[in-house]
């Protein structure tokens, strides 16, 4: 039997929030150009697909809206 330690678990983690950093930064057309680098490599290859798939601005990825916050409320 696998055993899964706390390493993998963390390792796990920090792909995954990556990739959701990655693909709403890019849905949302925000962040600077060291943090989309910092989080494509570290989300790597899911970020890749997200390249592909979410338009930069676009407001939505894989069928969720991001839309930007509004100065006013």
């Amino acid at each position: 039997m696998m055993e899964i330690s706390r390493t993998d678990c963390g390792v796990s983690a920090v792909w995954v929030f990556a990739n959701l950093s990655f693909t709403a930064m890019r849905a949302q057309g925000k962040g600077r150009i060291f943090w989309k680098v910092l989080t494509f490599i570290f989300g790597f290859p899911g970020t890749l697909l997200t390249l592909f798939v979410a338009t930069e601005g676009g407001e939505r990825a894989y069928g969720v809206d991001m839309p930007r916050k509004s100065g006013t409320q």
